[in-house]
């Protein structure tokens, strides 16, 4: 496979940009993603040895080519590749631009700016007006300048990973735990589009309606996802949370938490417990992504740590 390459878009001393060549560039890319993004978990690690692996490893890439950032980016300067923008395609013409890395010795030159121009004129040029990035909230260099370019802050989130050890069950008083949760679906489903806005479920989110009662969902959970698990927080016979973990083929695990405002940070700590010791060690690296600073008290109760938080940002039109 080849790559097709942009002309200079400024005198050679000062560097170029051209397309990524996936047989050539992984390994250096994944060098320059490891050395600018310090906080990668064990997916993320795993994803940036599988592209330093492919990349030396030509028939390693016909079976991993899936994971791997096809569409892309470099910049090139003084013999070396010192930045790199992926272009991540997902369904309905949405574009994820990811990996928007400068080596340290070459910031401030407008290297990124001119990756992630770059990045949204692919998008434009393929009629996509669904262009999104995700940056942590305290990169205030990275936020200017994708304001600049026309991105918009569209939600603040914040993943929790599960501690190794399940901190000891707390007393739930008077709220219930039951596993029979189909009666709340209605209540559920609007409180999983708070939590998970429709806006938003296009990035490796699951289809929400197969936790739906109904024969049809019914037969899919026994015959398709058959492991699904899913717990309710009740009070009084009325629902104050649920708790839905679906299986996934990745180290990842993560669990969907849709609760109503103000629910007991004690209760809802006690339902994570619940889910946390009943899927057991097998279900590694749980995590839940959620809006930031909600819930965040019955997280930690729960033994969940915070990750990180990032600002997700979108551009729709032309800049």
């Amino acid at each position: 496979m080849s790559s097709i390459s942009l002309p200079l878009i400024s005198r050679k001393k000062d560097g170029n940009l051209r397309q990524v060549n996936i047989l050539r560039d992984l390994p250096k890319i994944a060098d320059l993603v490891e050395l600018c993004f310090h906080n990668i978990d064990r997916e993320g690690k795993r994803y940036v040895e599988q592209m330093r692996h492919a990349g030396e490893n030509r028939r390693r890439l016909q079976w991993t080519n899936a994971d791997m950032p096809l569409l892309g980016y470099v910049w090139e300067q003084d013999g070396q590749i010192v930045g790199n923008i992926s272009i991540v395609p997902f369904p309905k013409r949405h574009f994820l631009l990811a990996n928007i890395a400068v080596h340290p010795d070459y910031r401030q030159r407008g290297i990124a700016r001119k990756l992630t121009a770059r990045g949204i004129a692919f998008a434009h040029e393929r009629g996509s007006n669904n262009i999104w990035l995700h940056v942590e909230k305290d990169n205030e260099i990275a936020i200017h300048l994708y304001r600049s370019l026309g991105f918009q802050g569209k939600a603040l989130r914040t993943t929790w990973d599960a501690a190794t050890a399940v901190p000891a069950s707390l007393s739930l008083k008077n709220h219930q735990i039951t596993t029979q949760v189909g009666r709340y679906w209605s209540q559920h489903n609007i409180w999983l589009e708070h939590a998970y806005p429709p806006s938003l479920r296009w990035y490796r989110m699951p289809n929400f309606q197969i936790l739906a009662p109904g024969i049809k969902n019914w037969l899919y959970r026994i015959f398709v996802e058959h492991d699904i698990r899913q717990w309710a927080l009740t009070q009084n016979g009325m629902p104050q949370a649920l708790l839905s973990w679906i299986p996934t083929y990745t180290l990842r695990s993560p669990l969907w938490l849709a609760a109503a405002p103000g629910v007991d940070a004690a209760a809802l700590a006690t339902l994570l417990q619940r889910a946390r010791k009943e899927l057991g060690t097998r279900k590694s690296d749980l995590y839940i992504d959620y809006p930031a600073r909600q819930n965040a008290e019955a997280f930690r109760q729960a033994g969940f740590n915070p990750r990180r938080t990032l600002l997700w940002m979108y551009a729709s039109g032309r800049h």
